[in-house]
């Protein structure tokens, strides 16, 4: 709970890292895995002061329930950078969330602002995310994560991310 907003259950475990392979290479040698990659520039990204271009290498897998994704800002500079210029690792904890604008406005309700919200699409797929601001109160970023298959919600876990990968996504 951060500051009276029932949160779901944690999704995801979200990572910066100079480089998704090596991280990757590593993370398969503990045993996590299938990977999903994906490479590009969201469809937007708006921070706090406006709209950011930056082309990303992110990877996801599973570790049991828990997915783990790992970015990289491979060119252009976007709140990512803020992180990766004084260290890689953890970046945020992520949630799957099937109304994003309602849990913004519950945020914001709360004085809670965005520090980025974005699209990333790919082969059907839509996701929508937010990053809250929730670093000062609970010492991690939160992130709202809303995924849809065409205009279908579809809640993001590991049978649909083997599905997800199947489809080379």
């Amino acid at each position: 709970m951060i500051d009276g907003i029932k949160l779901p259950g944690l999704g995801q475990i979200g990572m910066v890292v100079y480089s998704v392979d090596k991280a990757m290479d590593y993370m398969k040698k503990l045993g996590i895995g299938p990977w999903m990659i994906w490479e590009g520039t969201p469809e937007f990204t708006i921070e706090k002061f406006g709209p950011v271009t930056a082309s990303l290498k992110i990877g996801m897998a599973y570790s049991g329930g828990m997915q783990i994704e790992l970015i990289e800002v491979t060119s252009g500079r976007s709140y990512y950078n803020d992180t990766l210029d004084t260290r890689e690792g953890l970046h945020h904890l992520g949630y799957m969330v099937t109304n994003l604008d309602r849990r913004i406005e519950e945020c914001k309700s709360l004085g809670i602002e965005i520090l980025q919200r974005g699209q990333i699409k790919s082969k059907g797929f839509t996701i929508d995310y937010a990053y809250m601001d929730t670093l000062e109160r609970c010492g991690v970023i939160i992130e709202f994560i809303q995924t849809k298959l065409g205009f279908i919600p579809l809640k993001m876990n590991q049978y649909t991310h083997k599905i997800a990968c199947t489809l080379g996504i």
